[in-house]
């Protein structure tokens, strides 16, 4: 019997020993790691696209949701240009409660979390207001809409800290400021576009606080 198994499968005293060549994996190719934001950081969208509105793509609402999953807390400041939010505040994704969808008008302050506050700005309009308002960073994610962005669009890319525009955009730019980035929101690299911007911003100092 012990013939016929060392026939089949082998004598175990003489079976040769099989060596592998250890292979070294670079985990950054398989998108493995994730980037963790440095700071507790909060950011509130000023009101400008509602959230359930398909305008430009989904844009905002997929980038923003994607910083939240980053680590950030997102205020996203509905607008009610185009739908009514009934709920003072919402909770859209249950997976996420550091994302709040929160109706014109409320008082957000209580929601923020950390030492920094970012407003992220769509609508051109809001230079002036956003200037006097001291975020300790601004953002200005540069959209196509000439019927209500365009006006006070220079003005905003001069009040922001940072600038994200879109492809569309890129032609608009003959020279490009330090502060300008382009910035895809594609479905299938949503997660790859909130981790550069999470780091973009994260390296960007506050802004300075009024004097008085």
């Amino acid at each position: 019997m012990k013939k016929i198994f060392k026939r089949m499968f082998g004598s175990q005293a003489t079976t040769p020993t099989i060596e592998f060549e250890k292979i070294e994996i670079d985990a950054t190719e398989f998108n493995v790691t994730t980037y963790t934001p440095k700071t507790d950081t909060t950011i509130v969208y000023l009101p400008a696209i509602d959230f359930h509105s398909e305008r430009f793509g989904r844009r905002p609402q997929r980038l923003l949701k994607a910083l939240a999953e980053v680590g950030y807390n997102v205020i996203y400041i509905n607008s009610s240009d185009e739908f009514y939010q009934v709920e003072a505040l919402e909770y859209p994704y249950p997976e996420l409660p550091n994302f709040v969808v929160a109706r014109v008008g409320q008082n957000v302050r209580t929601l923020f979390q950390g030492d920094r506050v970012i407003y992220w700005v769509n609508d051109s309009r809001l230079a002036s207001s956003v200037e006097t308002a001291y975020p300790d960073l601004v953002v200005f994610d540069s959209l196509t809409d000439p019927d209500q962005y365009e006006k006070h669009k220079h003005k905003m890319e001069a009040v922001a800290d940072v600038v994200f525009i879109t492809p569309e955009r890129i032609y608009e730019h003959g020279k490009y400021c330090s502060h300008i980035h382009l910035v895809t929101a594609d479905e299938f690299e949503i997660k790859e576009r909130a981790e550069q911007v999470a780091q973009i911003i994260d390296a960007l100092p506050n802004r300075m606080a009024p004097l008085m």
